[in-house]
């Protein structure tokens, strides 16, 4: 198999664990309902998010629901038909970003908003998901390539 399919396996990982978690704090909690994790630094508190991140777009789920099902068809065929090797940073952070895509994509066509859960207590920040943590940390992981890449291009031209 080539590198580039393990972006199916990570991203099924990263739907199942968002679902899951999604699930269990639906079980548990009343909305605005909060259960600490660490004091003063995270908790739960349900919560049922609209809009995309942070809120933006609020109450537009049915335009939100379709971009995230074009940029998961967009990835899917990409990876799936594109013969490519990528650095297995690239490939986590793909996967990453393909999963959590799915798991909030899932949420908006099945319940109308996105189930969001993680509050960080020690500052204010909007509460987020395990899928709006996989799109992070697989943008930040698909940036930090391209500066490693662009370093790494940049000094070779130095010794050229």
């Amino acid at each position: 198999m080539s590198n580039r399919l393990y972006i199916f396996p990570i991203a099924i990982v990263v739907v199942i664990f968002d679902q899951l978690t999604k699930f269990l704090v639906s079980q548990e909690l009343l909305v605005g309902e909060r259960i600490n994790l660490i004091n003063n630094i995270i908790s739960l508190t349900k919560a049922y998010n609209t809009g995309a991140a942070f809120s933006i777009l609020e109450g537009k789920t049915i335009i939100l629901a379709l971009f995230s099902l074009l940029v998961a068809i967009a990835i899917i065929l990409y990876f799936a038909l594109k013969p490519i090797q990528l650095p297995s940073a690239l490939i986590v952070a793909w996967g990453l970003i393909l999963g959590g895509t799915i798991g909030n994509m899932l949420d908006r066509l099945m319940l109308g908003y996105v189930i969001d859960f993680i509050k960080l207590d020690f500052i204010n920040f909007p509460i987020f998901n395990i899928a709006d943590i996989s799109i992070n940390i697989g943008a930040l992981l698909i940036i930090s390539c391209s500066i490693a890449q662009t370093i790494q291009e940049h000094r070779q031209k130095k010794t050229d």
